[in-house]
């Protein structure tokens, strides 16, 4: 995750909103196994140490790792276009992880070609989630995309045929964690033309009516 090095809570808002797009796109990348000395978390610290406060830890005791990304000019970084702000965002956190591995002496390609998965995307990704859903009938699916965007994480849920011609279409949640839509969009269930989402607990969170496209 990143920080400000300096600053409060608007700052760190301000940061997340136009920056957790591209880490949730990196982790969606990443290796899902990579021993990276045994840290479970590095927290990217953006801007000067001006009066060297800040004391990084190595992560031996907690599994999480600091970096200091001493060079990157937040205030120059909030004042960008999204688009720049994503390559920079982008190129600073590659930068860690691979002068991390480095101290390390684990193997930076994987990072790397995760990075470039993200440029690759466009720095906009959309995954399917597992909670998708045929109608027992066949006649329709509903796929609940999960879409990483400036802003935070969005869902849209999206009515096809079985030889996916897109029937309808609509956005479920909007500027969300990414924690939120994993925990919230964990699965569903037809109450008869009628889509319900559930959480983790089995709580429905919300639900699609598609009688529309189930009988035309």
């Amino acid at each position: 995750m990143v920080l400000p090095n300096v600053g409060g809570r608007e700052e760190i808002g301000r940061l997340r909103e136009a920056s957790d797009h591209v880490l949730d796109i990196l982790r969606h990348y990443l290796p899902k196994k990579y021993d990276f000395n045994g840290l479970r978390r590095l927290v990217i610290y953006l801007g000067p140490n001006a009066e060297a406060e800040r004391t990084l830890s190595t992560g031996a005791a907690n599994g999480v790792g600091e970096f200091l990304a001493d060079s990157f000019d937040l205030h120059a970084w909030f004042d960008a276009p999204q688009d720049e702000k994503d390559v920079r965002i982008l190129q600073c956190v590659e930068d860690a992880l691979v002068e991390q591995a480095g101290k390390f002496g684990t193997d930076p390609a994987p990072l790397r070609v995760a990075a470039q998965g993200v440029r690759d995307a466009g720095y906009r990704l959309d995954t399917e989630l597992p909670c998708s859903r045929m109608h027992p009938n066949r006649k329709a699916r509903v796929r609940l995309i999960r879409r990483f965007a400036p802003g935070g994480t969005f869902v849209i849920a999206r009515v096809t045929t079985p030889k996916d011609e897109v029937l309808h279409e609509e956005e479920l949640l909007a500027g969300a964690w990414v924690v939120t839509v994993s925990d919230r969009y964990r699965g569903s269930r037809w109450n008869g033309d009628t889509l319900e989402i559930l959480d983790g607990q089995g709580r429905k969170t919300t639900e699609l009516a598609c009688t529309p496209y189930l009988h035309p």
